[in-house]
């Protein structure tokens, strides 16, 4: 029989009574590394009947929790469907393309104005043509939530407000699980606010784990003493050759560093390494996502591989997940060529970069085994910052400080 200490007996005094109550429609359990917080709400599922889901923001935190027992999927998968768009537009603009054209044969010599609508309606087609490509996704109105007695979110400062009020709207209580060490969510904010209870005390089998005690060691303010811990290391710059770095960078699950011009850096070596030519991606090359797209079920720092790619002016991929699931976008180049996206295009398309490297505030929500990082974050919140990032990582993380 499971031994509860005093302060994880309270939070499941206080999470039954909430569940029995159902006067709120969600109840928010913080707590640092290693104080229980997946243990107790496995328990809590236990006990609970009738239907019960894990869910996590991201595809790589849904196969962590299924590595450590826990039966669990993405939030999207659980509260979305794709929907095919209509091609009546389409239809619509090649028809009166066809029209024009058969009507004005020399419009493109003749006439300015029409040779004007011309290229005005081939664009519009090469738009929505684009747009047929690219899956859209509402709410699953057969969604396995409806009549759920409960569902558990991990990592909750991850989900926006759009997703929260969609996943509250099948009426199932919500229980999430979140940790108050880590920094504000990366853009947007949380739909869930502060935590109604924390788990602030680490048990004893946790403590066995050098990645829980290098993530107390940060939270407490005594900094990351160098050397091994565990299978874990803590080493100076100094001491590592630009090899052994790149080495290193080649042997790791996912590099995490403080500044995007490092962010830049590694993956153009990285994807040198690998033998890619060029700034375009290729099949098999490692992307980030940096802004939400709900509609195309595309959300800030999710991770995809390169399945297939084509075009020049945009790139259009198609993208596959830790979950297998497959989408295919539209793209700018912009940042794969180590520039900005202006303004006036930002709707046009997509925005990704490679993910071979990513910057700690972007890998909020997900895990890894085996994380490099490059300590180098001077800047406001040093301590969450690297609680943040020395928690990215399962069984492993060597810090270059």
């Amino acid at each position: 029989m499971m031994e509860w200490s005093p302060q994880q007996e309270q939070a499941l005094r206080l999470v039954s009574r909430w569940l029995a109550s159902s006067a709120d429609p969600y109840f928010v359990l913080g707590g640092y590394a290693g104080t229980g917080k997946t243990t107790l709400a496995r328990h809590l599922v236990a006990g609970t009947p009738g239907r019960v889901y894990f869910a996590a923001f991201t595809g790589k935190a849904a196969h962590v929790l299924r590595r450590s027992g826990v039966e669990a999927t993405t939030i999207h998968k659980l509260v979305y469907l794709p929907r095919e768009k209509c091609g009546e537009r389409l239809r619509r603009l090649e028809a009166e393309l066809r029209q024009i054209s058969s009507q004005h044969p020399l419009a493109t010599v003749r006439a300015p104005r029409v040779r004007e609508q011309i290229s005005e309606l081939e664009e519009a087609v090469r738009k929505e043509r684009d747009n047929l490509r690219r899956p859209e996704f509402y709410l699953n109105c057969e969604s396995p939530l409806w009549g759920a007695s409960l569902v558990v979110v991990d990592e909750y400062s991850m989900v926006d407000e759009q997703v929260g009020r969609d996943l509250l709207s099948f009426g199932c209580p919500v229980l999430a699980l979140g940790d108050p060490g880590q920094l504000p969510p990366v853009s947007g904010r949380c739909f869930f606010k502060q935590p109604d209870y924390v788990l602030t005390e680490v048990h004893r089998q946790a403590l066995e784990n050098p990645i829980v005690r290098l993530s107390m060691d940060v939270r407490e303010g005594r900094g990351l003493a160098v050397g091994q811990h565990g299978e874990s290391r803590v080493v100076p710059r100094r001491e590592v050759t630009d090899a052994d770095f790149w080495r290193e960078v080649a042997g790791a699950d996912q590099v995490l560093v403080g500044m995007n011009h490092t962010r830049r850096r590694v993956n153009q070596q990285v994807r040198m390494v690998l033998g890619r030519e060029g700034d375009a991606p290729v099949p098999g090359d490692k992307v980030v996502c940096l802004r939400n797209s709900h509609d195309e079920g595309l959300f800030n720092g999710q991770t995809w591989r390169v399945a297939r790619v084509t075009g020049r002016d945009f790139y259009r991929l198609t993208l596959e997940d830790d979950e297998g699931r497959r989408v295919a976008c539209l793209a700018h180049p912009d940042y794969f060529r180590g520039g900005e996206v202006a303004l006036d295009r930002r709707r046009r398309a997509n925005e990704f970069d490679y993910g071979y490297a990513l910057t700690v505030h972007k890998s909020q929500g997900s895990q890894w085994d085996h994380v490099f990082l490059l300590d180098e974050w001077e800047g406001r919140d040093r301590e969450k910052w690297l609680y943040t990032a020395v928690t990215r990582a399962v069984e492993r993380v060597t810090v270059v400080c």
